[in-house]
């Protein structure tokens, strides 16, 4: 995710950090990137940096304007730090810029308090190369902190979920089963109907609005084409932030011929109104969903008048593939609203939206509530945190 500046470090540091520069990952500097992921290794931290200097997801592509730069924090010719900056176009009150977001960063701060400082050069290092920067950060993550330490403006991005099955979501929900009497009144729940029961009329209650969309019909593609572009074009002066989402951008972050997510084309006739991308992750264990199978709004585009077509058609998508619940992380209020009239229900969210001292200036100059502010999980740093509310990216620090 994307983090704030702040005064040079290199200035009243020690001597070591005066020989500290943030240079990119070249293929000659695999072998250092290797003996940096080897030390965290041994002191039994859990992240690794890639090593290879090409991006496996959004390399840098000739005529793609969305791509990854990898960056390395050199001690002389140690690595002690890295990070992910992924570059792209944005639709920003009104205008066209290029924007960034800082993710993945791994500092030798996480096992070895001598490197401490390493984390905000990596920040300080970013918003050098893109001083509009942005990101998606974990509230109790240890760069949270750091962001809003140094300015940074963190608005809480809204996580909704619809379930489908309910009595397997009150087995299955772990994040509430780490307290033994809650576990027991899930049980209770889910064996006599009640939590099945209290589910239902919620979403039963917040679906009763009519629906205005029967002539809506969705329809799975392989790629994104001109339809996607004349939608983008039509649509994003309203919206006050909005990462680029063009045939070729969208191309790029979800590959045709990839299979980790499901892309939608949503019509009104003849006619394409909007888009979306869901993911349908098999049941596998984790901490939150436990071994429900989890059904993911990840991204879409519209009209804000449209938003709701394009929640109801994606989460009709997944509902036919016989996903548990269904989840999405939205910050415009339209789709938001969309996704209540929809049938989901508002959950606490561990996910901030965080902008640079700069971005967060000229987003308040024409959008100072930020309601129309587009930021979903496909701004997220996919193929490590895709499909579920809380991101897996690691410590800085």
């Amino acid at each position: 995710m994307g983090r704030g500046g702040g005064a040079p470090l290199t200035t009243s540091g020690p001597p070591r950090a005066a020989r500290r520069r943030a240079v990119r990952f070249t293929p000659e500097l695999t072998p250092s990137v290797r003996a940096f992921n080897q030390r965290l290794a041994r002191a039994g931290a859990r992240w690794r940096f890639p090593e290879t200097a090409v991006p496996d997801w959004l390399p840098r592509v000739a005529g793609v304007p969305v791509w990854q730069d990898y960056f390395l924090l050199l001690e002389d010719d140690t690595v002690r730090g890295a990070f992910v900056l992924k570059r792209q176009e944005a639709a920003l009150v009104g205008g066209y810029r290029r924007v960034g977001s800082f993710y993945w960063p791994l500092s030798e701060g996480v096992v070895d308090s001598t490197y401490a400082a390493v984390a905000p050069r990596l920040l300080q290092a970013a918003l050098e190369e893109e001083p509009l920067l942005f990101g998606i950060v974990a509230r109790d993550k240890a760069i949270a902190k750091l962001d809003q330490a140094l300015g940074w403006r963190l608005v809480t991005l809204p996580f909704y979920f619809k379930v489908l099955r309910p009595t397997r979501f009150l087995r299955e929900l772990r994040v509430l089963r780490r307290h033994a009497g809650v576990a027991l009144l899930l049980d209770v729940a889910a064996v006599t109907g009640t939590g099945w029961l209290g589910l239902k009329l919620a979403g039963s209650a917040l679906t009763a609005r009519p629906r205005r969309d029967q002539m809506v019909r969705v329809e799975l593609v392989e790629r994104f084409g001109d339809w996607a572009d004349a939608i983008w074009a039509a649509n994003l002066p309203h919206y006050s932030f909005v990462g680029g989402r063009d045939a070729a951008a969208l191309n790029a972050t979800y590959p045709p011929g990839g299979t980790a997510f499901l892309r939608l084309r949503v019509s009104r006739g003849d006619t394409a109104i909007g888009w979306g991308v869901v993911q349908d992750s098999l049941p596998a264990s984790n901490d939150h969903f436990g071994a429900m199978r989890v059904g993911t709004i990840v991204d879409g585009f519209a009209a804000p008048e449209h938003a709701g077509a394009v929640i109801r058609a994606s989460a009709d998508v997944l509902g036919q593939r016989g996903v548990d619940v269904i989840i999405s992380n939205q910050s415009h209020h339209a789709w938001r609203r969309g996704l209540v009239e929809a049938g989901f229900l508002p959950g606490p969210s561990s996910c901030l939206f965080a902008a640079a001292p700069a971005l967060a200036g000229l987003i308040a100059s024409a959008d100072p509530a930020g309601r129309a502010v587009h930021v979903n999980r496909g701004d997220g740093d996919w193929p490590w945190g895709a499909g579920l509310e809380v991101p897996a990216g690691p410590e800085a620090s």
